[in-house]
């Protein structure tokens, strides 16, 4: 279907406004051909007025905020100057497709055209949402704590691991010190509050698929990780948090969320804390099974390292699993 939707633009002038006299009736029609979840497909047909025209791609309701930012500091007198400066120029009818757009936003799409004599018509503005990812379901967010590395002249980094199930369409994550979250500040609803807000000039807030993210954070130190979910009807799921301690420079790793304590060393893997009768295991990066032990009565077990090749291998209780070098 064919659609026009126009605005008057206006022309700024200090202490003076005034219009051009246009020859014709130039005007580009617009097919939005196809959206998905991350692209928007466009076709531009100008009539036989139109002597060029530009357009380009905005979240929706910010093209007259950066007309008011950087329109005084880049000589821009109107908006139409901004689109011919910073959009795509053309003269004949033309599809173009914007790949690498956010899920289930809102965008506008500014067009630009002029006559024979470079006068402005009236501004062409395109609405188009792109299509949200998820389901209709309960929005559940798991969290898988990875490896920590780093150094002090560079600083300290972690990674952490967050995966949305089938009816996640966005997610929000952060890690926080577990001191910090304890107190008057943060708490659970001051949290939820934060990551419930709405961010739209932050392009890392919102999170689509899973999120590999490395966070700094400091050795020896606890921390939590948590993220919260949104499914297709805009209901938040529940906000999930993983606890975990930074190794020291030792090497030792704690994780809180399976109550295991796992000490790295160059010879062996020991593990205490965890449940007797179940096993300690360690992985290589293709997934294949390079070590166990069954955990004793205690809730120990230790696994020899010595006859490992160099790589980096992953230990496990079972729960969340560890990233260690040799």
């Amino acid at each position: 279907m064919i659609k026009r939707l126009l605005i008057a633009s206006m022309v700024l002038f200090t202490g003076l406004c005034m219009s051009a006299q246009l020859v014709g009736n130039p005007s580009v029609d617009y097919n939005v051909d196809e959206v998905g979840t991350d692209f928007i497909t466009i076709t531009f047909s100008p009539n036989a007025d139109v002597a060029g025209y530009s357009f380009c791609l905005f979240d929706a309701g910010t093209a007259e905020q950066q007309f008011a930012m950087f329109g005084p500091w880049m000589g821009f007198q109107t908006m139409g100057d901004m689109i011919r400066a910073w959009g795509i120029t053309q003269t004949a009818e033309y599809q173009y497709t914007w790949n690498g757009q956010s899920p289930g936003k809102d965008y506008e799409v500014y067009v630009q055209c002029w006559d024979a004599n470079s006068a402005d018509a009236d501004m062409i503005i395109i609405p188009v949402t792109t299509q949200k990812m998820g389901g209709e379901g309960l929005a559940e967010m798991t969290i898988e704590i990875g490896e920590f590395g780093g150094d002090e002249e560079y600083g300290y980094y972690q990674w952490v691991t967050y995966t949305p199930n089938e009816n996640v369409s966005l997610h929000r994550d952060i890690i926080i010190t577990k001191e910090a979250y304890e107190s008057e500040e943060w708490g659970e609803e001051n949290l939820l509050n934060y990551l419930k807000q709405d961010n739209p000039y932050n392009p890392y807030w919102d999170q689509f698929g899973v999120d590999n993210a490395q966070w700094n954070a400091e050795p020896n130190t606890w921390y939590i990780a948590f993220s919260i979910g949104k499914n297709a009807l805009d209901e938040w799921g529940p906000l999930v948090g993983v606890e975990f301690k930074t190794p020291g420079t030792t090497g030792i790793n704690e994780i809180a969320a399976g109550k295991t304590r796992i000490d790295i060393n160059a010879a062996q893997v020991n593990a205490s804390g965890m449940k007797p009768g179940s096993q300690l295991c360690i992985y290589d990066m293709n997934g294949r099974l390079m070590g166990k032990a069954l955990v004793n009565a205690s809730g120990e077990a230790a696994i020899a390292t010595d006859a490992l090749d160099r790589g980096v291998y992953i230990v496990t209780d079972g729960t969340t699993p560890c990233k260690f070098a040799k």
